[in-house]
């Protein structure tokens, strides 16, 4: 009696089939085995301005921040542990000190569903520094 079987596959096909699952897991074991590249000097973001009705999730979920909540914040989102109210959180008109003009970032204003008054991304004066 001959032994059926559910499908009939060449020999080609199925070295190209196992070779695109080997690439395809090399690929995806690349991605998820690359360590993350650190930031030696830390970034910023901002600023923002959370007031009181608004969700305060918004500012931080993990740490959130050592403030008064009665009150309005202007505030910038920090990384590397640089915040002054919480880790990530740096409460101020002005980012912290010690970050590069570089890693500073500002945030998308008035977006509508189209448009973006301004779209934000990176600072190209410092806004430490007073202007004359």
């Amino acid at each position: 009696m001959r032994r059926k079987t559910a499908m009939k596959t060449t020999r080609g096909r199925s070295r190209f089939f196992a070779g695109s699952l080997m690439s395809a897991g090399v690929a995806i074991a690349g991605l998820v085995l690359t360590p993350a590249i650190a930031h030696a000097d830390g970034f910023a973001k901002g600023p923002f301005t959370w007031c009181p009705g608004q969700n305060p999730a918004s500012v931080s979920q993990i740490n959130p921040p050592n403030w008064d909540w009665n009150v309005c914040h202007t505030y910038w989102s920090v990384s590397g542990g640089l915040g002054n109210v919480a880790p990530n959180v740096w409460e101020g008109e002005l980012p912290p000190p010690g970050i590069p003009l570089a890693n500073l970032s500002r945030p998308a204003v008035n977006c509508g569903l189209f448009y973006c008054q301004d779209p934000g991304g990176p600072y190209t004066v410092d806004p430490r520094i007073p202007t004359p």
